[in-house]
């Protein structure tokens, strides 16, 4: 078997650099009343020493100021040794700094993906049941495997996938403002998860898991029911019809595919990364063709992967 049979996990974890943080209107929405956030409570705010460390990492992390807020976060985490929330906080802090490293800085953003990942597997420790623990600790290691090349996202592909499963289960309920939804975004990151990998029927003996494409629709309607308004939400919706439509040969799904990018070209812009998202939707639809390989990392050419086999 050759090498670019390894491709398809590489390519699928790459889908987890589009799980978003903080959005500029998240930032706006988010306000801190006495200790409140989005109306509940954080833990340790009745002690005037954390209430204070988690007023000002809250500012900090809302202004982008992300490492400053790490430290009043590692704080408030040595004083509370039980508490998943502040960990997964942490998690997104450096998952975040680390995205925003440059590709050439590969020795920063491993390092950053690493404490985004260790942080969220602390908080799995304390609390097995914090969904959104798994879904960073997902897409630490999401980006720990596109940044460390094809052998670690081979190994890495069925634990992304097992760890989606069950923080979709757990149903998290953390929001950032009516946009920027956990649950929303899981959703997301499975139905790109799925889309991208290839549904061969040997490929579970390589990297322990298949594409799904009809789950991939499943998700990300699940996404838009949660959150219409996003157009990174549309942009995949379309991918995954474009996909099937051209794998099936079903030209319907092509154009239905078409006509939910162009709806997504009319969407409100909300994150940082809409602009150059809504160019991917114009190429995709001029070339449908890159359903299956589209991603936020660049145009994936599976033909090598294909043409390979077990």
């Amino acid at each position: 078997m050759r090498c670019g049979c390894l491709l398809p996990g590489l390519v699928a974890l790459g889908l987890l650099a589009s799980a978003p943080g903080a959005s500029s209107e998240g930032r706006d929405e988010l306000r801190i009343r006495g200790l409140s956030l989005e109306g509940q409570r954080l833990e340790g705010d009745d002690d005037p020493r954390i209430a204070a460390l988690w007023t000002e990492g809250l500012r900090l992390e809302n202004r982008g100021q992300l490492l400053e807020s790490s430290g009043r976060y590692e704080r408030i985490a040595q004083a509370l040794p039980t508490s998943a929330t502040i960990r997964w906080r942490l998690a997104r802090n450096h998952w975040r700094h680390g995205e925003s490293l440059p590709t050439r800085d590969k020795r920063g953003r491993l390092h950053f993906f690493g404490l985004s990942k260790r942080w969220a597997e602390d908080g799995i420790a304390v609390d097995d049941s914090c969904g959104e623990c798994m879904f960073w600790k997902a897409a630490g290691l999401g980006r720990l495997a596109t940044t460390g090349g094809v052998i670690e996202a081979a190994g890495s592909a069925s634990t992304i996938a097992k760890l989606i499963e069950r923080a979709i289960e757990l149903k998290p309920t953390h929001q950032d403002g009516p946009r920027n939804v956990t649950l929303a975004n899981l959703y997301y990151a499975g139905a790109g998860f799925y889309r991208v990998v290839p549904d061969w029927w040997w490929l579970p003996m390589l990297i322990g898991v298949r594409g799904d494409r009809q789950r991939a629709l499943d998700y990300i309607d699940q996404a838009i029911e949660i959150t219409y308004n996003r157009i990174d939400y549309h942009i995949e919706r379309g991918a995954v019809l474009l996909c099937m439509g051209t794998k099936e040969g079903e030209p319907a799904r092509v154009e239905q595919g078409r006509a939910v990018l162009r709806e997504a070209l009319t969407i409100e812009e909300f994150l940082e990364t809409d602009t150059f998202d809504r160019d991917h939707a114009r190429t995709l639809m001029q070339d449908p063709s890159k359903g299956c390989g589209y991603s936020r990392d660049g145009w994936i050419d599976l033909s090598e992967a294909e043409d390979a086999g077990p």
